[in-house]
Parts: structure tokens; C-alpha cells; sequence
């Protein structure tokens, strides 16, 4: 009985597919910070810092790519 409750809740695909899923996330979350240090952005911790803090709403991943995507600051 126990077990036909649970089969709709199981996949037949492998863990790692799964962990590849997350991984991939989880870079595309992370965008705006390594372009803003890849870009050896004036405000790339202030970047980080709201990519991580607010950057789950969308609205906050975008005002960090954009932000990292302006212009730089430094000579």
C-alpha cells in the first residue's frame, strides 16, 4: 500500500541528472557576480552581494546584470 502512494513521487531518472540540473542553476544564477569579476568590476562585491541577497526575485538578478554589465570604474 505504502509503496503504490509513493510511486507517483519517484523518478526513474538517476540522481545525477538531477544534480546536473542544480549545478546549471545555479551557474545561471551566478552570472552577474562573474561577470562583474571577470570584469574586474569597481562594485563587483556589492554586485555579489545583491545577486545572492535579492537575486532570487528576478527583478534583483536583473538590476545585477545590468549593473555588472555597466561600465566598470576603473581606468
Amino acid at each position: 500500500m505504502m509503496n503504490s502512494f509513493y510511486s507517483w513521487y519517484w523518478s526513474n531518472y538517476s540522481p545525477e541528472v538531477a544534480y546536473l540540473v542544480m549545478v546549471l542553476l545555479w551557474v545561471v544564477y551566478f552570472i552577474p557576480a562573474v561577470v562583474a569579476f571577470l570584469r574586474a568590476h569597481q562594485s563587483k562585491v556589492a554586485i555579489l552581494t545583491l545577486n545572492i541577497l535579492l537575486g532570487w526575485t528576478g527583478i534583483g538578478w536583473i538590476v545585477a546584470l545590468v549593473w555588472s554589465l555597466a561600465y566598470p570604474g576603473h581606468d
